[in-house]
């Protein structure tokens, strides 16, 4: 019986090792978390090299999985958000895109659904201001080749 218990609690924590494993051939961000569940450290990485998998069939599986999700990003046109800060702000702030984003609509929208800013918008990073705006919450919504990224963000005072 401790036999079983043991495999079994070794095979939970080896496949969870596995939990931000970048296939080889693409990149993507990785998080890291500290005790408490706090976010301490991104970093973009691209795995260039082989696959730490040691089975070859499930690496060759993790591979086909991978490319599958990335064409499948790129035949929708989605462009990823890499970050918008900073959040809460008083005024201005930045969204970031992990790829260049072409003749894009974004829309700051407040908690009512009034469109309270409304602009055109090209590259990897934009800046908005909202400080003529009152604080709370508002969204923004990014309108690109047919796909919308809604994020929020808080104006504080």
């Amino acid at each position: 019986m401790p036999v079983k218990i043991f495999s079994l609690l070794l095979l939970l924590f080896s496949l969870q090792s596995f939990a931000q494993e970048i296939p080889s051939g693409s990149c993507g961000l990785l998080m890291t978390y500290d005790a408490a569940g706090n976010r301490i450290k991104r970093e973009y990485f691209c795995n260039n090299g082989s696959n730490r998998i040691a089975n070859p069939e499930l690496a060759r599986l993790n591979s086909e999985v991978g490319q599958a999700k990335q064409q499948e990003a790129a035949d929708a046109g989605f462009e990823e958000v890499d970050a918008l800060y900073p959040n809460p702000t008083t005024g201005k702030f930045y969204i970031s895109f992990s790829k260049a984003i072409d003749n894009a609509t974004i829309q700051v929208v407040d908690i009512n659904g009034k469109v309270v800013q409304r602009v055109k918008g090209s590259g990897t990073r934009l800046e908005f201001d909202l400080s003529k705006q009152p604080s709370g919450t508002y969204f923004i919504l990014i309108h690109t080749d047919g796909v919308i990224i809604n994020k929020k963000i808080i104006r504080a005072k």
